[in-house]
Protein backbone atom coordinates (compact mmCIF):
# COMPACT_ATOMS: atom_id res chain seq x y z
CA UNK A 1 0.00 0.00 0.00
CA UNK A 2 2.88 2.56 0.60
CA UNK A 3 3.78 2.14 -2.92
CA UNK A 4 0.90 2.76 -4.36
CA UNK A 5 0.63 5.74 -2.00
CA UNK A 6 4.51 6.59 -3.32
CA UNK A 7 3.08 6.73 -6.96
CA UNK A 8 -0.23 9.10 -5.73
CA UNK A 9 2.11 11.58 -4.31
CA UNK A 10 4.54 11.03 -7.63
CA UNK A 11 1.16 12.33 -9.73
CA UNK A 12 0.51 14.88 -7.43
CA UNK A 13 3.91 16.57 -7.19
CA UNK A 14 3.76 16.63 -11.24
CA UNK A 15 0.35 18.02 -11.48
CA UNK A 16 1.77 20.81 -8.81
CA UNK A 17 5.29 21.47 -10.98
CA UNK A 18 3.14 21.81 -13.99
CA UNK A 19 1.17 23.97 -12.28
CA UNK A 20 3.58 26.26 -11.50
CA UNK A 21 5.08 26.70 -15.04
CA UNK A 22 8.48 24.96 -13.60
CA UNK A 23 9.20 22.59 -16.89
CA UNK A 24 12.55 21.72 -15.93
CA UNK A 25 11.02 19.73 -12.75
CA UNK A 26 8.61 18.09 -14.92
CA UNK A 27 11.34 16.68 -16.85
CA UNK A 28 12.74 15.41 -14.37
CA UNK A 29 9.74 13.34 -13.50
CA UNK A 30 10.26 11.89 -16.60
CA UNK A 31 12.60 8.58 -17.87
CA UNK A 32 14.64 9.36 -21.17
CA UNK A 33 12.53 7.31 -22.99
CA UNK A 34 8.84 8.31 -21.85
CA UNK A 35 6.33 8.26 -24.03
CA UNK A 36 3.83 10.94 -23.72
CA UNK A 37 -0.12 10.39 -25.53
CA UNK A 38 -3.56 11.88 -25.88
CA UNK A 39 -4.98 9.11 -26.96
CA UNK A 40 -6.03 9.38 -30.61
CA UNK A 41 -4.95 12.76 -30.91
CA UNK A 42 -1.02 12.55 -30.62
CA UNK A 43 1.78 10.94 -29.41
CA UNK A 44 5.28 12.30 -27.93
CA UNK A 45 8.57 10.53 -27.27
CA UNK A 46 11.53 11.06 -25.44
CA UNK A 47 12.20 14.09 -23.47
CA UNK A 48 12.98 16.55 -25.90
CA UNK A 49 9.03 16.21 -27.25
CA UNK A 50 7.79 16.22 -24.33
CA UNK A 51 9.67 19.92 -23.12
CA UNK A 52 8.15 21.05 -26.46
CA UNK A 53 4.84 20.06 -25.28
CA UNK A 54 5.10 21.61 -21.83
CA UNK A 55 6.41 24.72 -22.83
CA UNK A 56 3.21 25.20 -24.94
CA UNK A 57 1.36 24.36 -22.16
CA UNK A 58 3.23 27.13 -20.39
CA UNK A 59 2.68 29.19 -23.39
CA UNK A 60 -1.29 28.52 -23.37
CA UNK A 61 -1.51 28.77 -19.18
CA UNK A 62 -2.29 24.99 -18.66
CA UNK A 63 -3.47 23.87 -15.83
CA UNK A 64 -3.73 20.29 -14.52
CA UNK A 65 -6.03 18.69 -11.69
CA UNK A 66 -5.79 14.88 -11.53
CA UNK A 67 -8.55 13.49 -9.20
CA UNK A 68 -9.79 9.91 -8.73
CA UNK A 69 -6.95 7.87 -7.88
CA UNK A 70 -6.97 4.18 -8.40
CA UNK A 71 -3.46 2.34 -8.09
CA UNK A 72 -1.82 -0.84 -8.57
CA UNK A 73 1.64 -1.98 -8.76
CA UNK A 74 3.47 0.55 -11.26
CA UNK A 75 0.68 2.41 -12.05
CA UNK A 76 -1.53 4.97 -11.55
CA UNK A 77 -5.25 4.84 -13.10
CA UNK A 78 -6.81 8.77 -12.39
CA UNK A 79 -8.89 11.72 -14.47
CA UNK A 80 -8.01 14.63 -15.15
CA UNK A 81 -9.20 17.87 -15.94
CA UNK A 82 -6.99 20.41 -17.75
CA UNK A 83 -7.70 24.19 -18.44
CA UNK A 84 -5.85 26.83 -20.31
CA UNK A 85 -6.28 29.99 -22.15
CA UNK A 86 -6.65 28.19 -25.56
CA UNK A 87 -9.47 25.91 -24.54
CA UNK A 88 -11.08 29.05 -23.26
CA UNK A 89 -10.44 30.91 -26.42
CA UNK A 90 -12.10 28.01 -28.22
CA UNK A 91 -15.20 28.70 -25.80
CA UNK A 92 -14.20 25.32 -23.41
CA UNK A 93 -14.23 26.09 -19.84
CA UNK A 94 -12.19 22.41 -19.18
CA UNK A 95 -11.58 19.26 -20.90
CA UNK A 96 -11.91 16.54 -19.11
CA UNK A 97 -10.05 13.26 -19.77
CA UNK A 98 -11.89 10.30 -17.93
CA UNK A 99 -9.17 7.97 -18.65
CA UNK A 100 -5.79 8.84 -17.62
CA UNK A 101 -2.54 6.32 -16.85
CA UNK A 102 1.13 6.75 -15.34
CA UNK A 103 3.35 3.96 -15.64
CA UNK A 104 6.30 4.57 -13.53
CA UNK A 105 9.94 2.85 -13.90
CA UNK A 106 12.04 3.87 -10.99
CA UNK A 107 10.06 6.48 -9.67
CA UNK A 108 9.91 8.30 -12.83
CA UNK A 109 7.09 8.31 -15.58
CA UNK A 110 8.10 5.60 -18.33
CA UNK A 111 4.58 6.55 -20.34
CA UNK A 112 1.22 8.82 -19.67
CA UNK A 113 -2.10 8.69 -21.65
CA UNK A 114 -5.15 10.05 -21.25
CA UNK A 115 -8.46 9.61 -23.39
CA UNK A 116 -10.55 12.66 -24.10
CA UNK A 117 -14.10 12.08 -24.98
CA UNK A 118 -14.93 11.71 -29.16
CA UNK A 119 -17.35 14.84 -28.60
CA UNK A 120 -14.46 17.28 -27.88
CA UNK A 121 -12.15 15.53 -30.16
CA UNK A 122 -14.94 16.21 -32.68
CA UNK A 123 -15.35 19.96 -31.11
CA UNK A 124 -11.71 20.68 -31.43
CA UNK A 125 -11.72 19.53 -34.59
CA UNK A 126 -14.76 21.84 -36.17
CA UNK A 127 -12.94 24.75 -34.56
CA UNK A 128 -9.37 24.09 -36.07
CA UNK A 129 -11.12 23.14 -39.34
CA UNK A 130 -12.24 27.13 -39.36
CA UNK A 131 -9.21 28.43 -37.45
CA UNK A 132 -6.74 26.94 -39.58
CA UNK A 133 -7.90 28.65 -43.37
CA UNK A 134 -8.20 32.08 -41.22
CA UNK A 135 -5.03 31.99 -39.71
CA UNK A 136 -3.44 31.14 -42.91
CA UNK A 137 -5.28 34.45 -44.94
CA UNK A 138 -5.26 36.84 -42.56
CA UNK A 139 -2.15 36.04 -40.25
CA UNK A 140 0.09 34.52 -42.89
CA UNK A 141 3.42 35.49 -41.27
CA UNK A 142 2.58 34.14 -38.19
CA UNK A 143 0.96 30.82 -39.35
CA UNK A 144 4.30 30.66 -41.10
CA UNK A 145 6.26 30.15 -37.88
CA UNK A 146 3.11 28.21 -36.17
CA UNK A 147 3.63 25.77 -38.24
CA UNK A 148 5.09 23.46 -40.79
CA UNK A 149 5.35 23.41 -43.81
CA UNK A 150 3.16 19.97 -44.05
CA UNK A 151 0.49 21.86 -41.47
CA UNK A 152 1.32 20.56 -38.43
CA UNK A 153 1.22 22.71 -35.62
CA UNK A 154 4.63 23.14 -33.54
CA UNK A 155 4.44 23.00 -30.00
CA UNK A 156 6.65 25.41 -28.02
CA UNK A 157 5.92 28.11 -25.56
CA UNK A 158 5.80 31.26 -28.41
CA UNK A 159 3.46 29.44 -30.47
CA UNK A 160 0.88 28.36 -26.98
CA UNK A 161 0.76 32.17 -26.83
CA UNK A 162 0.26 33.24 -29.93
CA UNK A 163 -2.16 30.78 -30.93
CA UNK A 164 -3.92 32.06 -27.73
CA UNK A 165 -4.26 35.67 -29.30
CA UNK A 166 -5.21 34.52 -32.96
CA UNK A 167 -8.10 32.28 -31.57
CA UNK A 168 -9.23 35.24 -29.53
CA UNK A 169 -9.35 37.93 -32.48
CA UNK A 170 -10.65 34.85 -34.32
CA UNK A 171 -13.24 34.48 -32.08
CA UNK A 172 -13.98 38.08 -32.31
CA UNK A 173 -14.65 38.27 -36.03
CA UNK A 174 -16.92 34.92 -35.25
CA UNK A 175 -19.16 36.75 -32.55
CA UNK A 176 -19.17 39.97 -34.63
CA UNK A 177 -20.44 38.34 -37.93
Amino acid sequence: MTENVNLQNLVESFQESVNRKDVDKVLTMFTEDAEFELVGISKYSGKEQIKNLFDYDTGVNGELKFTDFRSEENTVHCQLTERNDRLAAMGINELTFPSCTFVFQDGLIQSFSAKVSPEMVQHNTEVWQKFIPWCKENHPHEYSKMFTSEGRFIYNRENGAGVVLLLRKWGERQNNK
